[in-house]
């Protein structure tokens, strides 16, 4: 189950996501300084104001916990642009979880909420391959490739199509918040 990272989780959000980055997961930046640093920043920032510090956008930082209560992961569910669209920006799992499909769990739940009545998108760097294959196995579509490699995805709510669109023609909802368990 999800809830809303604390102050105490921004420690061990912060290392796996830049041990992920290290690790080709996301973008490799993320695990130099000044990224790095800036990372725990924007991280803080979703936390208490619901706002990504880098694009201004909208933001949950999401804790999945164990039945035990164990935090095991977490996830970011990102705006795309304004407050507008639904991205999953960030999903990593805690080293010693690994292997027992959390993240397919996790990337469930919030697919749950969003799909089908939203457009979900995923932005993956070029050397996030696992992510990439992560999302291509649940049904994303390749939408476009920037300038700088970054991969755009899309899983398309009910009755959309992915022909002739671009991101210069995406319809996007008002961002939704996944709903969270009360610690």
């Amino acid at each position: 189950m999800f809830r809303a990272a604390t102050s105490k989780d921004i420690d061990a959000i912060h290392q796996v996501l830049v041990d992920e980055a290290s690790q080709c997961h996301f973008d490799r930046r993320l695990a130099e300084e000044p990224y790095r640093s800036g990372l725990r920043k924007n991280l803080n920032n979703i936390r208490k104001r619901g706002r990504r510090l880098d694009e201004d956008l909208a933001a949950q930082l999401l804790v999945w916990e164990t039945g035990e209560g164990e935090a095991a992961g977490c996830l970011i569910n990102s705006a795309i642009v304004s407050d507008l669209g639904n991205e999953i920006w960030m999903i990593a799992v805690w080293p010693r979880f690994r292997g027992q499909g959390i993240a397919t769990a996790m990337q469930t739940e919030v697919l749950k909420h969003l799909h089908p009545r939203v457009d979900v998108f995923s932005r993956c760097a070029p050397e996030a391959r696992v992510f990439y294959e992560m999302n291509l196995r649940r049904g994303f579509l390749p939408l476009e490739v920037t300038e700088q490699g970054v991969s755009i995805l899309k899983l398309p709510k009910m009755g959309a199509a992915l022909a002739g669109q671009d991101a210069r023609h995406q319809q996007l909802e008002p961002f939704v918040e996944i709903p969270l368990r009360r610690r």
